[in-house]
């Protein structure tokens, strides 16, 4: 016999008694039996089943369509130890509007268990109210049922227009021990409103780095995402209501792939699909509609963290050939690592509009900031489900509340239709301005890719001693090289590493060069010449020059040579002039040394003594001897002569 606590549910379906007898058991029920069910309107019990709710007809409501059918459907599994009777599926609704932000969080900070709102009456199948998943039979332990109730907009009595409201469902049952109660709930949000919901969709268009320095392609992949990824989040672009940010990097490459090129070493002929992909983007470009970001794509946060975030713009913006492509305004999409002293800097730098998720949107001098909600989001808070409607429901709620519209920001195909749904309830809207001064929360700190940061900066260091060295300036290729790697495409160090090590012009070891002299020299006069000879071991021509450092300079000096080419495997002698000021004994040390001043190699130390001041010693002594003996003789005859005078 069916209970008396299940009447509500299964009306008309207890059996026929004499009406004496069945008003008796009325009067002597009535009175407990609407005690009973109005405290377990709101009675919590054990969370014995879970419940999702995978779909609902109108998530958006128009309160002036009394007629308007919300319909909830989804799946509940019975996930306890204990198996249940006369289990049914309940609508119910809350009739407190939510009309702000704050109050949108706070609501989705309370756990899904909290009792909220009212089921909907009557409690019967024939409403659309209820539906009976078990009668007498037991619903199982691990058992699924799957179920569908609905009530109209008028019966919701909802009167709240650009609000949000919380409906669900309520799962009821009798637990093989225990009495009826509330065994399980759902929860989605819907919004109400009579004009089109406002919200802004930017769309990001990039792609991991292609091209070798070479101009080739390392694979067909780009060619294939064209096809398929890139296609759809094109065509997403193309929307009306959609802003676009471009990485130059991948319309330059896709311009390549629209002509003859290599693919991995094979010539391939030129991609139709390419070249009207590329076509359809000049189109945007000339709409107006497109802001460039960083060529590559650079992980700004990451690479400002390393120190190299001046360098990685600089070489970004020297990577751009294509004039229309350097005219357009320059953005970056900061994610959740945006902060105050970053965004000055970046505007400093030519960087006009942010992007960032840890804001409230305004503007930091001339940069303009602009917040972007996450395309995907949470569920419907603690213990809440994460279902595609759940998604949809607080969003939908959300941009009913909110303020100014939200943006939202497409990296992938996934996030573009998220972020496209529910089209005839939205209007798209300009990404919005304020001139009010941007605050940030707390940023999430970019990771530090302290390998990539030094072998960047060795890279460069040798790249500039190359070009000093030998005449090739490779640089530019390296730098386009250095800031692909620090793209955000890339999501560890190890694979932009290994970019970098692929692709990177090769290095030069200058220990292929030597330098080889005396160990001793010994200067016979003022000055002298002695040989020093350079070997190129490298496969390219050098220009280099010797430099010495004295450690007695004003007493022995060897000026510089001149700058002196040599072809690789030349052995090459210079000849060396070495000054001296002063007698004694000078150790002098020998540099090999670029046009850039560079000094490189093993230098060489070379003893040089000067014996010549100890020779013209002896001269002036004999000499001065001369002077005075030729002196003395010439006084001695004088003196004679003056003598033979007087004795005459």
């Amino acid at each position: 016999m069916t209970p008396p606590e299940m009447m509500d549910v299964y009306d008309g379906a207890v059996p026929k008694a004499p009406w004496i007898l069945r008003a008796l058991v009325a009067s002597a029920l009535v009175i407990p039996a609407l005690a009973f069910t109005a405290s377990l309107a709101h009675a919590e019990g054990p969370a014995l089943f879970d419940v999702s709710i995978t779909a609902n007809s109108t998530p958006v409501m128009d309160l002036s369509n009394p007629e308007q059918v919300v319909e909830l459907s989804g799946t509940i599994i019975n996930t306890s130890t204990s198996r249940t009777r006369y289990t049914t599926v309940e609508f119910w609704k809350s009739t407190t509007p939510i009309t702000t932000d704050s109050a949108l969080a706070e609501t989705l900070e309370s756990p899904a268990t909290v009792p909220e709102g009212e089921r909907e009456t009557p409690y019967t199948e024939e409403s659309g109210h209820t539906q009976v998943i078990s009668r007498e039979d037991w619903f199982e332990t691990g058992e699924r049922a799957s179920f569908t109730v609905h009530a109209t907009v008028g019966e919701l009595g909802f009167d709240a227009d650009n609000a949000a409201y919380l409906v669900g469902v309520q799962v009821r049952g009798i637990p093989e021990e225990g009495d009826k109660q509330v065994v399980g709930r759902g929860r989605i949000l819907v919004a109400a409103a009579t004009a089109p919901l406002e919200s802004s969709r930017v769309v990001a268009l990039t792609a991991k780095p292609q091209r070798t320095k070479d101009g080739g392609f390392v694979d067909d992949s780009l060619a294939t995402s064209l096809s398929n990824d890139l296609g759809e989040l094109l065509a997403a672009a193309e929307a009306a209501d959609s802003t676009v940010l471009l990485d130059p990097m991948l319309l330059m490459d896709v311009r390549a792939l629209s002509e003859e090129h290599m693919v991995n070493g094979v010539l391939t002929p030129a991609d139709e699909v390419a070249g009207a992909w590329a076509g359809r983007m000049d189109t945007l470009i000339s709409d107006g509609r497109v802001l460039r970001l960083p060529w590559g794509d650079v992980d700004l946060p990451r690479a400002e963290k390393s120190g190299h975030l001046r360098e990685a713009l600089q070489w970004a913006d020297d990577a751009v050939t294509d004039d229309t492509l350097r005219r357009l305004p320059l953005a970056a999409n900061l994610g959740a690592s945006a902060s105050p002293d970053l965004v000055k800097e970046l505007g400093e730098l030519g960087v006009t509009t942010v992007f960032a998720l840890n804001t409230s949107g305004g503007s930091i001098g001339p940069v303009r900031v602009v917040q972007v909600d996450d395309v995907a989001l949470p569920g419907m808070g603690p213990g809440g489900d994460n279902t595609t409607a759940q998604q949809l429901g607080r969003r939908v709620a959300q941009e009913a509340v909110a303020s100014t519209p939200p943006t939202y920001l497409a990296r992938s195909v996934a996030e573009a239709t998220t972020a496209k749904v529910l089209p005839a309830h939205r209007t798209g809207v300009a990404i919005p301005s304020d001139d009010a001064a941007a605050t940030f929360t707390d940023a999430v700190d970019a990771p530090l890719w302290e390998a990539l940061s030094t072998r960047v900066a060795t890279l460069m260091d040798n790249a500039s001693f190359r070009r000093d060295l030998t005449g090739n300036d490779d640089r530019p290729q390296l730098e386009r090289v250095a800031v692909a790697a620090m793209s955000s495409a890339f999501t560890s160090e190890t694979t932009a590493l290994a970019w970098l090590a692929a692709d990177a012009p090769p290095e030069v070891d200058p220990s292929k060069i030597t330098i080889s002299a005396a160990s001793q020299f010994v200067m016979g006069s003022r000055t002298n010449d002695f040989p020093v000879s350079i070997t190129n071991g490298l496969d390219v021509a050098v220009t280099l020059r010797l430099v010495f450092d004295s450690e007695s300079p004003q007493r022995i000096a060897v000026p510089a040579t001149e700058f002196k080419t040599l072809e690789p495997g030349e052995n090459l002698t210079m000849i060396l002039a070495p000054q001296a000021s002063s007698n004694g004994v000078v150790t002098v040390h020998g540099h090999m040394e670029t046009r850039g001043g560079a000094r490189f190699g093993t230098p060489v130390a070379i003893d040089i003594t000067a014996t010549e001041f100890g020779r013209v010693g002896w001269i002036i002594i004999i000499v001065s001897g001369a002077v005075v003996l030729g002196g003395t003789v010439w006084r001695i005859r004088a003196v004679q002569a003056e003598r033979s005078k007087e004795d005459a």
